[in-house]
């Protein structure tokens, strides 16, 4: 049960950094296609596709 709460707990956290990780290589690059992805990637994660 501890292990089912840890692993749920760090999936969501892998997914934090993984969106904190696009937003900043977006903010390097000034693309708007980064921006489309990005945007349809958030929106996915917040479904609970990915």
């Amino acid at each position: 049960m501890l292990f089912l709460m840890v692993k749920k707990l760090f999936k969501k956290q892998m997914k934090a950094f993984l969106i904190q990780s696009l937003e900043w290589l977006v903010a390097q690059t000034d693309n708007d296609i980064d921006d489309l992805l990005v945007g349809k990637v958030k929106t996915a994660m917040k479904l609970g596709v990915v």
